[in-house]
């Protein structure tokens, strides 16, 4: 689990240190989503799911840019933190994005999804 959490925090402290573009971390994700494993750790829970959210509402997280490129708007990003523990088992992939969006929350300004830099307050083994 060590070397999951550190893997965690290196994602995180990368997708904060990216350039200030559009679709900066969606060209990190895409070229770093290949190397991480998709298999379910059956031995991690997610700490927090939220009932009461829709996963399927996507209403307002894209928009289209001058240049006519789609950009995602901060709602995407803790719409996903929200999304992923419903919709997916924990796996190192979909642990690994909860790191992608809660840094890309944080640097829309969003600093109370600060909480998710940490990777004990998205993951835990199970009991």
């Amino acid at each position: 689990m060590d070397k999951l959490h550190e893997l965690y925090d290196d994602i995180f402290d990368e997708v904060m240190a990216l350039p200030d573009e559009p679709q900066a971390g969606l060209r990190y994700w895409r070229n770093k989503k290949s190397s991480l494993s998709s298999t379910p750790l059956t031995n991690l829970k997610w700490v927090s799911i939220d009932e009461n959210f829709d996963p399927y509402d996507d209403t307002d997280e894209f928009y289209i840019n001058y240049e006519g490129v789609s950009v995602a708007t901060p709602l995407h990003f803790t719409n996903q933190l929200k999304r992923i523990p419903i919709i997916n088992t924990p796996s190192e992939r979909k642990i690994m994005q909860m790191a992608l969006n809660a840094a890309q929350a944080v640097r829309s300004g969003l600093d109370k999804y600060f909480v998710y830099s940490r990777f004990s307050n998205v993951v835990r083994p199970k009991s």
